[in-house]
């Protein structure tokens, strides 16, 4: 049984039905024309019952923390969320500033509100500011990135390299011809993996359980998005990703607790460059089924 109790306001219950038509669990029934909790042990906590009702008459005790308020249909905006995302850059130069620990946590408290499969809300967030620890890890991973390619230089090397193209294009010769360039690069000061950023975050779930990944992407691009709109840069950090899924000394440096899996890597800060237009991009690849 569940360790919470669903009650119905039953003076304010109109018996509209919206709460029990939209509970996907069937926790909610309408019975005798009237809404009834009748199986709260089969309630996911998705909330849509609290939020679909239109007289507030749903008291659920078993979802703690922000309480539930009307919806702000007014700042509603599709032209303004349109061009947040066609906005929306992978920043890879950040100003030294540090982001205030507020304004992180409040991108990550709103991105706790990203569906989750049978609303697990399962995702976490390790949120590093050693800026030490940051620039230490891009480093490690460009070094064996280095060793990757001598190996690659190989007579040997080489034809492993082919076989794994062809199972995954461009996955180990793609940077290859530029690889003095980003040497260069590194030598100089810049950390082409975590890109000098003051901020890291590594966005985990359970390392048993379904579509863990997905749900991760889902909050990341939340995540990205809000922090644009608040006028901060974000970067995936995909090469962080896959050494993460093959190290859990790696995953422990940072952070993430065990029992866990880092799925996706944000490299976070304020922008050091701007831009001034939307970038081009090619039509939607769309395929139509039906009429």
């Amino acid at each position: 049984m569940s360790e919470f109790t669903i009650r119905i306001d039953h003076e304010k219950c109109t018996g509209c039905g919206l709460c029990a038509k939209d509970c996907v669990s069937a926790c909610m029934l309408m019975i005798d024309g009237k809404a009834v909790p009748e199986n709260p042990q089969w309630c996911n906590r998705c909330s849509h019952c609290v939020a679909v009702c239109p007289e507030e008459a749903v008291i659920h005790e078993g979802l703690k923390g922000d309480e539930s308020r009307a919806i702000l249909k007014d700042r509603i905006d599709a032209e303004c969320y349109r061009e947040i995302v066609m906005t929306r850059r992978s920043i890879r130069w950040y100003k030294p500033d540090q982001v205030p620990k507020e304004e992180i946590e409040e991108i990550l408290n709103l991105a706790n509100y990203s569906p989750t499969a049978s609303n697990t809300m399962d995702v976490g967030y390790c949120v590093i500011t050693d800026k030490e620890l940051i620039d230490e890890t891009g480093r490690k991973i460009f070094e064996l990135s280095e060793k990757l390619k001598r190996v690659v230089e190989k007579p040997w090397g080489k034809a492993i390299a082919r076989v794994i193209d062809l199972l995954s294009p461009g996955s180990v010769t793609k940077y290859l011809d530029r690889f003095e360039i980003y040497e260069s690069w590194t030598e100089s000061g810049r950390n082409l993996i975590t890109h000098n950023a003051p901020v890291l975050i590594i966005i985990h779930g359970p390392k048993k359980g379904r579509f863990v990944r997905e749900n991760c992407a889902i909050a990341a691009a939340n995540v990205t998005n809000y922090a644009h709109a608040r006028g901060l840069g974000t970067c995936y950090i995909g090469f962080l990703s896959i050494f993460m899924d093959r190290s859990k000394k790696l995953e422990k440096r940072l952070g993430v607790p065990e029992g866990r899996q880092g799925c996706l890597a944000l490299a976070m800060g304020r922008p050091a460059v701007k831009y001034s237009n939307v970038p081009v991009r090619p039509p939607a690849s769309i395929t139509w089924t039906g009429g």
